[in-house]
């Protein structure tokens, strides 16, 4: 028999999209489902919308669970809470699945005893059929290929590369991660997916061409704050850092741990505090010139570029 998996969709006031979010759950070619719709205390008519289509299709496995709001984090993380599938799909209120992205992804967990699955992330704005598709990020940004071990944790350290909606994760392995710190309100993922890496280095990707997720890009999309999105990745850098100075194996990862400050300190630079930024890689650079050398070029090259950017 097929294994279980939770679909978790976190709302918070998409009572406008969160329909065309739930068509592509129905359209699932794996059939072993149920979804669990977290309102973090919507003030549009989600309720409305969800209770609908709840009721319009009482053959499928849907639990609408409404919450005060609490963010993001604490909505997921009640969504864990209520989760009885072996995996869990996550799936923001306005992005989709492809038809046989759980059908996919479950085979290869299956075959290979994988924690984590996880497949392309496809960005679009619009509505269907009249969509555009965009370029997010640029080439490299997000992983499209397995990782395990120190490279993982390489790439994991120097930015995010898995979207909230790409990967099916084992439910205890999200658990033994901590879930999600709901200090968070962006960036959350991101220190989930490297706590995760912590404890099971070994993320599989699904080449499958009909396996992907749909990531929608609008104005009001959580995507699109960058100011917040600034200080949250302080936030998980500094948690990192913890992570890593409390790991069983903290001396082998020396030299991650470094680069983890060193891109902290050039993010510093870049947007926010370009002071702090400066001074730890001055003092490195005083303390060995010639290894220092090249993150004081970035560091230099990214302030200039700062301030350019504030006289235009």
């Amino acid at each position: 028999m097929s294994r279980l998996v939770s679909i978790i969709i976190p709302s918070f006031n998409y009572g406008h999209l969160i329909n065309e979010t739930l068509q592509s759950v129905i359209k699932q070619t794996y059939r072993n489902w149920e979804c669990i719709i977290v309102d973090d205390g919507s003030t549009d008519n989600t309720a409305e919308v969800v209770n609908q289509f709840i009721k319009g299709n009482p053959q499928y496995k849907f639990k609408y669970h409404p919450v005060k709001n609490g963010g993001t984090s604490a909505a997921k993380n009640t969504g864990i809470e209520l989760a009885s599938g072996e995996y869990v799909q996550f799936l923001d209120a306005d992005d989709l699945l492809s038809e046989d992205k759980l059908a996919v992804q479950m085979h290869i967990a299956e075959k290979m005893e994988a924690d984590l699955v996880f497949s392309k992330s496809i960005f679009f704005s619009g509505t269907f059929p009249l969509v555009q598709y965009v370029e997010k990020y640029p080439n490299n940004f997000l992983a499209e290929e397995s990782l395990n071990g120190n490279q993982l944790w390489q790439r994991l350290i120097q930015n995010n590369i898995l979207t909230i909606s790409s990967p099916i994760v084992k439910r205890a392995l999200l658990v033994r991660a901590g879930m999600f710190n709901p200090a968070l309100q962006n960036n959350e993922d991101w220190l989930l997916w490297f706590n995760i890496a912590m404890l099971s280095p070994n993320f599989l990707y699904d080449k499958d061409e009909r396996s992907f997720v749909l990531i929608r890009v609008h104005p009001t999309s959580a995507m699109t704050n960058h100011q917040k999105m600034f200080e949250g990745e302080v936030v998980v850098r500094q948690y990192m850092e913890q992570a890593l100075n409390q790991s069983d194996v903290a001396d082998q990862l020396i030299d991650l741990k470094a680069l983890n400050l060193n891109l902290l300190a050039l993010h510093q630079i870049r947007s926010l505090n370009a002071f702090t930024g400066l001074s730890y890689i001055l003092s490195k650079f005083v303390k060995n010139p010639v290894k220092a050398s090249p993150l004081l070029g970035k560091g230099i090259f990214k302030l200039g570029t700062r301030l350019y950017k504030s006289v235009r």
